[in-house]
């Protein structure tokens, strides 16, 4: 038997085709891209507690309180003088109350206390939608 006839004698190389392979990763690029944009802005880890009322209409000072109950205006740590002097300053109408869950009570009751006396006439507690 002569198998010699059935080899090719031109040897064209081994060629991979890499388009399925390109597209791939061009969409797990714009996956990665889409998630990484619906992250949280917010570095401070506040857990919320539940409620279902609905949101105020006006937007007001935000200031948060970690579960150690440290205060944070944006993300910047801030003591009692620092948020009165704050509130005073922006002649703040309306504050929101971002606080962890875990808190202690009195905490949150002493950072309505200085916004109250900074002012402050419309002082409202953040949640998170829920049953």
């Amino acid at each position: 038997m002569n198998f010699r006839k059935y080899l090719k004698i031109e040897d064209r190389g081994f060629v991979v085709d890499m388009t399925a392979l390109v597209d791939i990763a061009f969409i797990i690029i714009l996956f990665l891209g889409i998630v990484s944009t619906l992250a949280p802005i917010s570095s401070i880890n506040v857990e919320l507690p539940k409620a279902t009322a609905e949101k105020t209409s006006v937007e007001p000072v935000k200031i948060f309180v970690d579960k150690d109950g440290n205060y944070y205006i944006g993300r910047k740590k801030s003591t009692d003088e620092e948020i009165a002097k704050f509130l005073t300053e922006r002649k703040a109408k309306a504050l929101v109350v971002v606080a962890d869950r875990r808190v202690e009570y009195g905490k949150v009751v002493h950072l309505m206390d200085i916004a109250k006396r900074s002012g402050v006439e419309e002082i409202n507690i953040a949640t998170r939608r829920g049953e």
